[in-house]
């Protein structure tokens, strides 16, 4: 008896390949000229929608002013500390501050309540969340490093600087930024659909690493770094990832953790 198998398609859909290749461009920018483009773009979503008037929101710029005012030590990360590396700026909704725990922390949480009387504050495990009131998204993310790769981004940060602005903040180091991203994506207890944009992230920087004019990945950093998101596995586990987005490969969630 013969096995009916599936049929394969011979064609499936297509579009022009240097329409997907320019959607697909990465561009060389300064950090901070990343972290201007996201906030540019989360200001015109609150505009277009109606939600916050810009001059009355959360401001990205005025947080780094205010903590850098006061002397607290701190690491801009999240969608914006990432931005450059991944050469594709976006639209997000929370400005993530990394800072150490204890003082520090106290002091960065009292500073953006002070700046923000009107927002909520819930103290999560690992993270001080502020919150519109009603809402169930946060705003502003104080951290503290709760695992070991987020206190090497902490330690090992590089600045950004706005010269009209004044401003000089620091953010990750690419090592430190994939490490961070490795570290969400294989963390069971967040969402699938917020592992799988990391996943996509992780992709962007690695790809960006390869253009023309950008920094390359050391490798050897990156492996150290995995072992201290996930010891006697991690850097392995990254450097494999590293190695099959460099060759066009899809990454996949269910494969993660399975390195020895």
């Amino acid at each position: 008896m013969k096995t009916r198998q599936r049929k394969r398609r011979a064609n499936l859909a297509t579009t022009d390949p240097a329409w997907e290749a320019m959607k697909a461009a990465r561009r060389n920018l300064l950090h901070d000229e990343a972290v201007q483009e996201s906030r540019y773009l989360v200001q015109r979503f609150y505009v277009l929608w109606g939600h916050l008037m810009p001059d009355s929101g959360v401001d990205v710029n005025v947080i780094l002013r205010t903590l850098t005012e006061l002397k607290i030590r701190f690491v801009l990360t999240g969608t914006y500390g990432i931005g450059a590396w991944m050469g594709r700026p976006r639209a997000t909704k929370d400005v993530d501050i990394l800072v150490k725990g204890g003082r520090n922390q106290a002091r960065a949480v009292k500073a953006l309540k002070e700046l923000y009387p009107e927002l909520e504050v819930r103290n999560l495990t690992g993270v001080t969340a502020f919150f519109m009131p009603g809402d169930d998204q946060s705003v502003i993310d104080v951290t503290y490093p709760h695992r070991a790769d987020l206190q090497e981004t902490l330690d090992n940060p590089i600045w950004a600087e706005n010269k009209k602005l004044g401003l000089r903040y620091r953010v990750p180091s690419l090592e430190e930024a994939l490490a961070n991203k490795y570290g969400a994506m294989i963390t069971l207890s967040r969402p699938q659909a917020k592992r799988q944009q990391d996943l996509v992230d992780f992709s962007w920087m690695v790809t960006h690493s390869l253009d023309e004019g950008r920094q390359p990945i050391d490798l050897d950093r990156l492996v150290a770094l995995g072992e201290m998101v996930w010891p006697s596995g991690g850097g392995k586990e990254i450097l494999s990832m590293v190695a099959q987005v460099k060759v066009g490969k899809a990454l996949s969630l269910e494969s993660l953790g399975t390195q020895k």
